[in-house]
């Protein structure tokens, strides 16, 4: 995408199914809509990544997380996601 420059998020409190549309982020080419991974409750958002986009791309590991979710189906859910070392190897190829 490149260079984000905006991102919506949702409300605390809001419940996300696996796979629901959750928020936006866009750059100067492109707006996307961001899907949740795993079924849950919002219960924070990261409101230093919506008044400064750029630490989508500077921080993703530190403060450019973007939500966090209190997992409704932990045990089921959490073995359907990637791992750091899968979701390299599946973004490089």
């Amino acid at each position: 995408m490149g260079d984000i420059v905006y991102v919506e998020l949702p409300e605390v409190g809001e419940t996300l199914g696996k796979g629901d549309t959750y928020g936006v982020v866009e750059s100067v080419k492109a707006s996307s809509d961001i899907y949740c991974p795993v079924g849950g409750e919002v219960t924070e958002v990261n409101t230093a990544a919506t008044d400064d986009p750029s630490k989508v791309n500077s921080e993703p590991y530190e403060g450019g997380w973007l939500i966090k979710v209190k997992m409704a189906d932990s045990s089921k859910e959490l073995s359907d996601l990637m791992d750091a070392a899968a979701y390299k190897s599946f973004i490089e190829s």
